[in-house]
């Protein structure tokens, strides 16, 4: 089927809406802002394939991650830090266990980080483990429980997580009760050291208590005294008070040492301090390496620019070079920058106590020289007294001090006791652990939308990272903006032959065959004056170069025009071998002169088509196409013929494709949108701008791929067919 268009003709009258010469330009011309977004819009759209494999990837993954975790359930419990009090001890300080006075009122001032980190501690998680019969150790306990201050409060929160809310729970509350009854025990300590000696000296004072009054009331019956003078018993009276206090003052005393040497026993079995905050830095010794091993490797790159490997310089730097590398393994990436260490609030407690103990001891002493020093004063007195009188003043004395001294060790112990029962530790639970509130992971619906986050985010970010390490051309905005170069057609890829040979009859078929009339369209309108022999090369072998020459000849013969396609690559020739005949005599024989172009040139199978094959394969390509024989043979062509079509050589590494798109009137520049990269297609425009007379009229985008819905409505709606099926099937293989 002939096409409705105007025959080509070797003189075509211009258009009124005549084009400019085609100009090469290396570089894309400035665009307007917009132009960068419909870039990155045109990037989605190419790459929605890929975007949608990885956002589904991402999401199943996590899905499946989610939904196959097991669940786990997290409760919290409240503690606020620095509330001790005992409910033994509000209001004014009783001064009869003076230490524990002490203890309580230094306690609470310890930051929320240090109970943190005292929590940590694996006495803790061992208790719990041994309270709760949990078949753990208390390292593996303590993964599974975070503890955190809320910043800027007192408070500490304490997560246990668990496979049930209701160990969760019960984890999370037996970890604060085992921490609150630990830091009321250091309190109460003090209380069990004072019990322990109380216990010991109580039955000793009610004993001397029962003999002195016993003593007393024998010596009152035998010898009929039944009072004393009211002046003799004040007087007595004195002298008992200054006994009973010196007493007190040494049973204080005493017991201050007991406790003392308590305190003293558990100093030496605790750190005075504990790890506090610390922080890393980047190794200073790795980066000064790094930066050492970076010059060294920048000289010896040098050096082996101007020398061999066997140059004493460069293996020198070699040695170097390694022995750093091997250092530099050496070297851990981060150390410690600012570790510090806080004091150990437990340490500092017990050195409180301590010192307030000595101090006890040092004021009992005093006390009690001072009311012995009293007492020796009124010796005078009582010596003065009769001698019966005496006998009952002293036994009154030593039943008055008994009395004292039990009394007093008597409320001393009720005091302890009252202390060791109701001691409140200086941390105190605000809130339990409760199951019903326990948080749930993994959370289905957070992880869920989390998915679909990371799965758009991952997908936009493989389309662009993609996109910038594939440097090749998928449409012609591409080209025009990275090339600058005009885009004469696309052609897309062609489906695949059935077992026949046979084409299958799609609309993509029937796309191709109008897209070779548009690009022999666009050859024709190039300029003023058609060219009559055009070049049609490539950056790299396999961009379709050869499919394109032959099909844009037949598609010129189908509009009325004489063609000859001549197979200029005489180092890797394949006209031959798509028209199905043997590589005869050829382009190489006409221009040595072994045969003439009349013999050479044989039907192709194609009406209006003829062909000239590549020949006898050549040893000097360049020599033959750059002599004047390859000239007179262009002219004798141009004379035979209305239009030339030379299928040149790929411009990668050799030189005969600019020698032919410098004698041609115009060359065409096939760039595969599966094969050519933007580094190669800019190469070749080097190249052909390497040679001023090269008149590059555009280029060609082989092998794209169009999309369904912009083009097989028009094409199918009737049940279309592409004549080049039919009439040039075996040309239309790309």
């Amino acid at each position: 089927m002939k096409r409705a268009l105007t025959p080509f003709s070797s003189n075509p009258a211009p258009l009124a809406d005549e084009r400019p010469q085609p100009v090469f330009a290396t570089t894309a011309s400035t665009a307007v802002p917009e132009v960068d977004v419909v870039r990155w819009w045109r990037v989605l759209q190419r790459r929605r394939t890929l975007m949608a494999i990885v956002f589904a990837a991402v999401v199943l993954v996590i899905g499946m991650v989610t939904f196959l975790k097991p669940k786990s359930y997290t409760t919290e419990v409240r503690l606020i830090a620095g509330t001790a009090s005992s409910s033994g001890q509000s209001g004014p300080s009783d001064q009869n266990l003076p230490v524990l006075d002490a203890l309580l009122s230094a306690r609470g001032t310890q930051s929320p980080e240090t109970y943190t980190e005292l929590l940590h501690e694996t006495p803790v998680a061992r208790e719990v483990v041994s309270r709760l019969g949990l078949n753990i150790t208390a390292y593996m306990l303590a993964a599974h429980v975070t503890i955190k201050p809320v910043t800027g409060t007192s408070i500490i929160g304490l997560g246990a997580t668990w496979s049930d809310p209701q160990t969760s729970a019960r984890i999370a509350n037996t970890y604060a009760n085992v921490f609150v009854d630990r830091e009321r025990n250091l309190i109460a300590h003090q209380a069990d050291s004072a019990i322990g000696f109380l216990q010991t000296q109580l039955p000793i004072a009610e004993q001397r208590l029962r003999t002195a009054q016993g003593a007393l009331a024998d010596y009152q019956t035998r010898n009929g005294i039944a009072d004393l003078s009211q002046q003799t018993q004040a007087q007595l009276a004195q002298v008992a008070a200054l006994d009973a206090k010196g007493s007190q003052a040494d049973l204080d005393s005493h017991q201050a040492q007991a406790q003392l040497q308590s305190v003293t026993s558990q100093l030496a079995t605790v750190p005075q301090t504990i790890e506090g905050e610390h922080s890393r830095t980047v190794n200073p010794v790795a980066s000064t390496l790094d930066q050492q091993i970076s010059t060294v490797r920048a000289q010896l790159d040098a050096a082996r620019k101007q020398y061999t490997d066997e140059y004493p310089t460069v293996i020198s730097l070699k040695g170097q070079l390694a022995s750093l590398e091997s250092e530099s393994h050496k070297q851990a990436a981060t150390v410690d920058a600012n570790s510090t260490r806080i004091p150990n609030p437990v340490y500092e407690q017990l050195q409180q106590q301590a010192a307030t103990l000595r101090a006890q001891i040092s004021a009992d002493g005093a006390q009690a020289s001072t009311a012995r020093s009293q007492r020796t004063a009124m010796d005078p007195i009582v010596r003065a007294l009769p001698e019966r009188t005496q006998r009952v003043g002293a036994l009154t004395r030593e039943a008055k001090a008994a009395e004292d001294v039990y009394n007093t060790l008597e409320k001393k112990y009720d005091d302890a006791m009252l202390s060791r029962t109701t001691a409140l530790s200086d941390v105190t639970i605000t809130q339990s652990a409760d199951p019903d509130s326990a948080v749930v992971q993994p959370n289905y619906i957070l992880n869920m939308a989390v998915a679909v986050i990371a799965g758009a985010l991952l997908a936009l970010g493989s389309a662009f990272v993609i996109e910038f390490f594939d440097d090749r051309f998928r449409t012609e905005e591409d080209v025009r903006e990275r090339l600058g170069i005009p885009v004469l057609a696309s052609i897309p890829a062609l489906t695949a032959m059935t077992h026949t040979g046979a084409r299958t009859g799609t609309w993509i078929d029937a796309l191709a065959y109008e897209s070779y009339f548009e690009l022999v369209t666009a050859l024709r309108y190039s300029s003023t004056e058609a060219p009559r022999s055009i070049a049609i090369t490539s950056p790299r072998q396999g961009d379709g170069k050869s499919t394109i020459a032959l099909n844009v000849a037949i598609s010129m013969a189908q509009l009325n025009a004489r063609v000859l396609i001549i197979d200029a690559d005489l180092r890797r020739p394949t006209l031959h071998t798509k028209l199905g005949f043997a590589n005869g005599k050829g382009l190489s024989d006409v221009l040595v002169g072994v045969c003439t172009l009349d013999a050479a040139v044989r039907e192709s199978g194609h009406p209006g088509v003829l062909t000239l094959t590549s020949g006898t394969r050549s040893p000097n390509p360049v020599a033959l196409l750059q002599g004047q024989a390859f000239d007179r043979l262009l002219l004798a062509a141009r004379e035979k013929f209305d239009f030339v079509i030379i299928d040149a050589p790929a411009l990668g590494p050799i030189i005969d494709g600019v020698i032919l798109a410098m004698k041609a009137d115009g060359a065409v520049l096939v760039v595969s949108a599966t094969n050519t990269d933007g580094r190669a297609a800019n190469n070749a425009l080097d190249k052909l701008a390497s040679v001023s007379a090269v008149n590059l009229i555009g280029v060609v985008l082989n092998h794209t791929k169009p999309e369904a819905h912009q083009y097989s409505e028009y094409y199918l709606a009737n049940g279309s067919q592409s004549p080049a099926i039919t009439d040039g099937g075996a040309a239309l293989s790309s």
